[in-house]
């Protein structure tokens, strides 16, 4: 046990044991802050194309935090977007070279949330997206349908992955 924690916890039983000893809200938020500044480093991965002021995603300790990603050409910068499936093809490949950029693959991927406009598109997705996953190891998902994504695309998926030391 760290001696952050170690501390922590000390001074969280003190507070219970001896009224009017409780720490501050203030003061737990800056000792939990500093335990978890201590053992996780934060990096944005920046090298790919995106259309707004975020980053492709974080790694964070051994999680990876991707955005979500539209068919967006890393070449072009244009939309691959002739049919749902090309458009997702091009989504899950967008996703796996930022997951490659932090050493992970889609073995790693824990998570995902699929955003589509049209439910119906549904099917076609999910055969594409079943590709890119080992079977029997696919990560827990979210699907929803949305009214709107950003350069009108189809379809957008985010992901988070983690990665063991």
């Amino acid at each position: 046990m760290s001696k952050t924690i170690l501390l922590l916890s000390i001074i969280i039983y003190l507070g219970i044991t001896l009224p009017g000893c409780q720490p501050s809200d203030e003061q737990i938020r800056k000792i939990v802050k500093e335990e978890l500044a201590s053992t996780m480093d934060r990096t944005a991965i920046t090298d790919a194309n995106v259309i707004g002021p975020y980053s492709p995603a974080q790694k964070v300790g051994n999680f990876v935090f991707v955005s979500g990603q539209i068919a967006l050409n890393q070449e072009t910068g244009l939309l691959d977007n002739q049919d749902i499936e090309t458009e997702t093809k091009r989504v899950l490949e967008n996703l796996m070279f930022i997951l490659r950029k932090t050493g992970c693959d889609s073995s790693d991927v824990i998570s995902t949330n699929v955003y589509l406009t049209d439910i119906n598109d549904y099917a076609k997705m999910n055969n594409i997206y079943g590709g890119y996953f080992q079977e029997g190891n696919y990560p827990a998902r979210v699907t929803v349908q949305v009214a709107a994504l950003p350069k009108n695309a189809r379809v957008e998926i985010s992901a988070i992955a983690y990665k063991s030391k």
